[in-house]
């Protein structure tokens, strides 16, 4: 029995990507000034590079894997 699997599209993993850097871009340029300014916005800026990285992550590991399979 052979398994026929469809590959999936890697739109999703891309738009991941595409936010994960937006997500780390904002984090770095745009809530640095705030950042200096409180504890809680230096926590969110910390935060936000944790979500920014599970997207990228997320998004590099899905990409690899597509391209790995139709290769």
């Amino acid at each position: 029995m052979s398994e026929a699997r469809r590959a999936a599209s890697p739109v999703i993993p891309a738009i991941g990507l595409i936010l994960g850097i937006a997500g780390g871009l904002v984090a770095n340029y745009t809530l640095d000034s705030l950042a200096d300014t409180s504890d809680t916005w230096h926590q969110i800026q910390h935060g936000t590079f944790f979500v920014a990285g599970i997207f990228v992550g997320y998004a590099l590991t899905a990409l690899y894997r597509y391209f790995r399979k139709s290769a």
